[in-house]
């Protein structure tokens, strides 16, 4: 995807005297709590296979659904609800672009990855297997939904010709890759886009799938930047993982886990990267936090940057035409380009300020720029949080447009397969 590099401007803050999830009252009041509460908003448990299964399809879905509005200033297009003819690249609709084709690139190399041509040990992570993966699909289309490359990002392309270079020699073509592209300067969302297969692979042990996601992001991507968001994110699909496939010792949790509970597994992340701490955690200086879940919540509006973004650009009332049930914010405030940070703190966005898996990837594709790329990297976390089989998701991950998505999409039977082979690698670790 192209990158614009950007300063990240958070909007003012606004009172968050009644900012949602901020309802005034003790928690011990017999009244339920708001729906918009992160502390009342929980996940769906399904099995790992349906976990794996519907976030790589729920990636590939949203990237189709927000390829018309890739490159399309915000607010310059009719709002997009159904898939539609790609005019970019002139493609029909359904058509996913290439941050669908590289995550199945890397979901088929950990799956089918052979130290040797007659080794009888099938699957694992390795960097030059991934390069040769990603140049296959670069020249000759290899996992594209329509059999070519149609779209490639500056730094990914770069890092494939000297790839194309040193092919006989990956180890060189890696150290290459590192010295060249390093410099924040490259730091695209290239590497955030495809990694969602390491964490639903290594989920049962998160350490290994933070090393690998980083060391996944330096096949391309080497910037330090990159290389922690692919950390964080994998972290986040981990931990919803482990919080939401059966059997659950999690649901004996009291409080139960929520998207409370998962930003403040945000706040205390250990953020290397500046400017990531700044997005994401708490500010030095403030006061004590709040012990009751509500308060609590009430404060992470009022002071964590995430939050505070949501309270600016969400609390106004809608217009009475307006068919979304929520704001979409002005450029300004949520950024969408292709710089790494602005996709992820637009996707984090996305998943925080909305209620259910459709009305977040609505949210994600609307928002232009890079939003293809917004939608997958939103789409991957939250069908994760959200999805399970149709009888268990209903409204919060199925719905009617979601279906509606499923069947437009194109070349699923390869999505299916890719899949199934990730599926077969997950179960060897677990065994």
């Amino acid at each position: 995807m192209f990158f614009a590099k950007r300063a990240l401007k958070f909007g003012k803050s606004k009172s968050t005297d009644n900012v949602p999830g901020s309802p005034g009252r003790a928690s011990s009041s017999p009244l339920p709590p708001p729906p918009s509460a992160l502390y009342a908003q929980h996940p769906t448990p399904s099995s790992v296979s349906t976990k794996i299964r519907l976030s790589i399809l729920a990636t590939a879905m949203v990237d189709a659904l927000g390829g018309p509005a890739e490159f399309q200033e915000r607010f310059s297009f009719s709002f997009i609800t159904h898939m539609l003819p790609n005019d970019n690249f002139r493609l029909p609709a359904g058509v996913w672009s290439d941050d669908t084709s590289m995550m199945l690139c890397l979901a088929k190399s950990i799956s089918s990855f052979k130290p040797s041509p007659n080794s009888t040990h099938i699957g694992g992570f390795n960097e030059g297997d991934q390069l040769r993966l990603y140049g296959r699909w670069h020249r000759s289309g290899y996992l594209s939904a329509i059999g070519r490359c149609f779209d490639i990002g500056n730094t990914v392309a770069r890092a494939l010709t000297i790839y194309a270079r040193h092919r006989n020699n990956p180890t060189e073509a890696l150290e290459l890759i590192r010295s060249e592209l390093s410099e924040e300067a490259n730091s695209g969302n290239g590497s955030l886009m495809r990694v969602l297969p390491i964490g639903l692979a290594y989920w049962r042990d998160g350490d290994e799938a933070k090393m690998y996601a980083k060391r996944s992001s330096q096949v391309t991507h080497p910037a330090q930047m990159c290389g922690e968001a692919c950390q964080f994110l994998t972290a986040l699909i981990t931990l919803a993982m482990e919080k939401t496939v059966l059997p659950l010792d999690s649901l004996e949790e009291d409080p139960p886990f929520s998207k409370l509970s998962l930003l403040e597994f945000i706040i205390r992340y250990p953020f290397e990267n500046h400017k990531l701490l700044v997005a994401l955690t708490l500010p030095y200086g403030l006061p004590p936090r709040p012990e009751d879940r509500v308060e609590r919540e009430a404060y992470y509006y009022k002071f964590h940057p995430l939050l505070r973004l949501v309270a600016a650009t969400q609390t106004e009332p809608l217009p009475k035409d307006n068919k979304f049930p929520y704001h979409i914010p002005s450029e300004e405030s949520v950024p969408s380009s292709g710089y790494v940070l602005h996709t992820l703190i637009a996707a984090l966005y996305c998943f925080f300020a909305t209620r259910t898996f459709e009305e977040g990837a609505l949210m994600a594709v609307n928002l232009g720029d890079d939003a293809d790329t917004v939608g997958a990297v939103y789409a991957g976390l939250a069908a994760v949080w959200y999805s399970g089989d149709e009888e268990e998701a209903e409204g919060v991950f199925w719905t009617k447009r979601v279906r509606e998505w499923r069947r437009t999409l194109v070349a699923t039977q390869m999505i299916d397969e890719v899949t199934e082979d990730l599926l077969g690698w997950e179960r060897k670790l677990a065994d």
